[in-house]
């Protein structure tokens, strides 16, 4: 069976182009072109803060938070962040299991009683890293359980029929039912809502004053205004209810609590180094293989530098934190509007080229030139690469859904390697007794040989 090409990949990619520079020019003009020229495609306002050995070098907003009314974005403005929530979430855990009240391989069931047996064990682990094989319930519907406002235990009876998509431990796959499990298992853990919890163990504990549990009752000064973008129309969103984003989703903050929650995970706050650095550690599969996420991060790499991130994508918002260890470096890029391509990742991995030295580089060839790598790769009858190219840029896709690898624009390194600015997957495309070949490599590592075959 083929291996996924890219698990993390899991929304339609369209990339911007590669940012390049003539001459060199002070670093904070670099950040500001980046952003002002890309920004467009993604959101009305954005903000980004970058911080290095600690301390702030760059804090910016840009464009409107509200475009009716022309109001600018301020970099102090808050906004909802999605996925994100599941760092705090995952910590969360991680502090029980500091204090022996969870253990990482216990069964679900020892907290959640009525959920059903399955094939085989879920345990804790399983949840936090996102390999526990239970489906997303956005990937779904289940209509007699639908309700307009979801209590936690309503919410897990929406998705706890689900038969498994596969063996637990044996994949990786993101599913937003494995955090919002895990916040219910706090609360069962610990008598307090989820949203307590957080804001007594975590938010105070940290001095986040910024960053809260999303009270639609609530009026929040400094929240961005929400916008989507759909069909290249951008409109006003509706903002997704928050019982169904709940661990998940739930919290909302701004760049500079971001960069608070940063420091605080550094210094020991709210958890001990060895709990943290296992979060930050990628999960083994049962088969060996190394999974590109640990508990609510993504270990990824930006060139030669190991990354660790996390991202956050809901209506009306997108959000992406980026921290490059060896580098000490942080960036924190906020966006006011849901989009289905990626290109505000992009734009956050572009700055830290800029700010680490190492800038997209992209060959100009010919499109005659180009086209020489136009063609499908086959590794077996049921998975193929499929290279295209349209209007002189080259773009990339896996036939196989489990590939994980939709249409992404390919970058060139030099003559025979080719990547793809978000993931850590590179392809070297060489000639070999006459055939036209091509090696996949995640990470690093060598991963899988195709053949060109039309």
């Amino acid at each position: 069976m083929c291996k996924p090409l890219f698990p993390l990949l899991i929304a339609v990619i369209t990339l911007t182009a590669a940012y390049g520079q003539k001459r060199e020019e002070p670093l904070e003009t670099r950040i500001d072109l980046l952003v002002e020229n890309q920004l467009p495609s993604i959101a009305p306002g954005s903000v980004v803060l970058i911080a290095k050995r600690g301390e702030i070098i760059y804090r910016k907003a840009f464009g409107k938070t509200n475009q009716l009314l022309n109001v600018p974005m301020q970099p102090e403005m808050l906004f909802r962040i999605g996925a994100i929530t599941q760092q705090f979430t995952a910590v969360a855990v991680l502090q029980l299991v500091e204090q022996g009240r969870i253990h990482l391989q216990d069964s679900i069931q020892q907290y959640i009683k009525d959920f059903p047996v399955k094939d085989h064990t879920i345990t804790i682990e399983h949840l936090l890293s996102q390999t526990s094989g239970i489906r997303s319930f956005y990937e779904f519907s289940n209509p007699a359980k639908e309700k307009p406002v979801y209590k936690p235990a309503e919410l897990v009876e929406y998705f706890r029929d689900e038969p498994l998509e596969f063996k637990p431990g044996t994949k990786f796959n993101y599913s937003v039912s494995n955090y919002c499990l895990l916040g219910y298992i706090i609360e069962q853990v610990t008598g307090m809502s989820y949203a307590d919890y957080i804001q007594q163990q975590i938010l105070d504990k940290a001095s986040l004053t910024n960053t809260h549990y999303i009270d639609p009752e609530k009026i929040v000064p400094n929240k961005a205004g929400p916008y989507s973008r759909f069909n290249k129309r951008l409109q006003n969103a509706v903002l997704e209810d928050v019982t169904t984003l709940y661990a998940a989703g739930g919290l909302l903050s701004n760049a500079d609590d971001l960069f608070k929650w940063h420091q605080a995970l550094y210094a020991g706050t709210l958890l001990k180094q060895d709990a943290l650095y296992k979060a930050f550690t990628p999960y083994i599969l049962a088969d060996g293989a190394t999974s590109t996420y640990g508990y609510g991060w993504y270990l990824k790499a930006l060139k030669d530098s190991w990354t660790i991130e996390s991202s956050g994508s809901t209506d009306g918002y997108q959000c992406d934190m980026l921290y490059v260890p060896e580098e000490d470096l942080f960036i924190a890029t906020m966006f006011n509007c849901y989009e289905q391509d990626m290109d505000w990742e992009v734009l956050t991995n572009d700055i830290a080229r800029a700010v680490i030295g190492k800038p997209s580089e992209n060959l100009n060839l010919t499109e005659d030139e180009l086209q020489k790598y136009v063609g499908v790769y086959e590794y077996d009858k049921e998975n193929q690469i499929v290279i295209n190219m349209e209007y002189g840029e080259l773009f990339v896709r896996a036939t196989n859904p489990d590939a994980h690898l939709p249409r992404a624009k390919l970058y060139l390194e030099t003559r025979e390697k080719l990547y793809i600015k978000e993931a850590p997957l590179k392809l070297v495309i060489y000639k070999q007794d006459e055939r036209t070949k091509l090696v996949t490599y995640k990470n690093r590592r060598k991963d899988l040989e195709w053949i060109k075959v039309r």
